[in-house]
């Protein structure tokens, strides 16, 4: 598994991961199917958040996105935006991977936590990062719904 750097040449790959998951889509962005336009606003927030976005890929083929900022405008910590693998390829511990993966890469940078929300209506995804060490730290509302602030000790 590793991680590539996406860009708006492969818009297509994106798209085909994220609409894997249209009950995901319809509850973060209000849409069960997400088209070129969506996806390329992602990329247009990637340059004033300094996000970085990348396909994670296994045996050449892309399986899954994963995007973060090294530090929120908001609280000055790192955040974990997306972590999101193609549902042909879900049940297979490949989450858990990325996610180590992820966690290595924070620690070779010197961090020691991170962040993420999770929309309170995701029990899937409370489930996991729950299971993977994140913890609940406050609930605010985004996008008029309740969004679970989590963070993790990575150190």
């Amino acid at each position: 598994m590793k991680f590539i750097k996406s860009s708006k040449d492969r818009i297509s790959e994106e798209m085909e991961i994220m609409n894997s998951h249209p009950d995901y889509n319809l509850l973060a962005d209000g849409k069960r199917i997400l088209d070129e336009k969506d996806l390329l606003e992602e990329h247009e927030e990637d340059k004033d958040l300094k996000k970085e976005r990348y396909l994670i890929e296994l045996e050449g083929k892309s399986i899954g996105i994963i995007d973060f900022i090294m530090k929120n405008p908001r609280d000055g910590k790192p955040w974990l935006g997306l972590m999101i693998i193609h549902r042909a390829w879900t049940r297979k511990a490949l989450a858990e991977k990325a996610l180590s993966a992820y966690e290595e890469m924070m620690k070779e940078r010197g961090i020691t936590e991170v962040r993420l929300g999770c929309f309170a209506a995701n029990q899937p995804g409370l489930s996991f990062w729950k299971k993977h060490g994140f913890k609940q730290v406050k609930q605010i509302e985004f996008r008029e719904q309740p969004l679970w602030i989590m963070e993790k000790k990575i150190a």
